[in-house]
């Protein structure tokens, strides 16, 4: 795998987009695409990029991120609930989360227009956003969600307002967008 630190796409982010506070990371695949095993490979990837970044999420100091592979546990994600625009934000209610194992405790939608201490972004937003991230069809796209007890990436996340990690990956374009969301006050 290798981060695509050239694409137009990061640059747009950075001059558009410098408030969002989820964390983009573009991917090429590189060798044969073999479903869940290379999405593992991109969260992997993308979580060690992230620690080379200035900022992750609303936090400018933190700690070397690790990743436990062993604990690392996804669920495939229908590309029509992914990109579900709906304010329910949590798929679980807050008292199921500590309870029932998911992958996925909250959704994009909520992770995008929802951070904490708001941000100045829309719906349309959210949408030219994801145009640019995912240009092709929604049928080229297989994505999956993923727990957040195998990186301390997930640390800040988890004492307050939530967590998220998706790896999606574009057949097409054969590149891996990987999203993630870990935010404190």
């Amino acid at each position: 795998m290798k981060e695509l630190t050239d694409d137009r796409v990061y640059k747009y982010l950075e001059e558009k987009y410098d408030e969002l506070l989820l964390d983009y990371i573009l991917l090429e695949a590189n060798g044969a695409y073999a479903g869940e095993e290379t999405h593992r490979e991109a969260v992997i990837e993308a979580i060690a990029c992230m620690g080379s970044r200035t900022r992750v999420g609303n936090s400018y100091d933190f700690d070397v991120f690790t990743v436990e592979k062993d604990k690392m546990r996804c669920q495939k994600v229908d590309v029509d609930d992914f990109f579900f625009e709906g304010n329910n934000g949590w798929l679980l209610s807050p008292e199921e989360v500590g309870v029932k194992a998911s992958a996925d405790k909250m959704n994009y939608w909520h992770a995008f227009l929802d951070p904490p201490y708001g941000i100045p972004y829309t719906v349309e937003d959210f949408r030219q956003i994801n145009h640019m991230l995912f240009p092709g069809s929604p049928k080229d796209l297989e994505i999956y969600s993923w727990n957040d007890e195998f990186s301390n990436y997930f640390d800040d996340g988890k004492e307050w307002w939530g967590t998220a990690m998706w790896s999606v990956y574009d057949k097409n374009l054969k590149r891996f967008v990987v999203i993630g969301a870990s935010l404190t006050d």
